[in-house]
């Protein structure tokens, strides 16, 4: 009987790995996502601050 990987960072990568998913890119898209937010949160900041001047 199958029994599928469980628990742990080195029991759950490699249960995604036998599962074909590709974490790189999972991992490459949450990086992106964190520049993307960073900057957007940045010009908002800029732009308070000019108009409360």
């Amino acid at each position: 009987m199958y029994r599928a990987p469980t628990g742990g960072a080195i029991g759950g990568s490699a249960g995604l790995a036998m599962t074909g998913a590709d974490v790189g890119w999972w991992i490459a898209l949450g990086v992106a996502l964190l520049v993307a937010g960073f900057l957007l949160l940045h010009a908002n900041r800029r732009r308070a601050r000019r108009a409360a001047e």
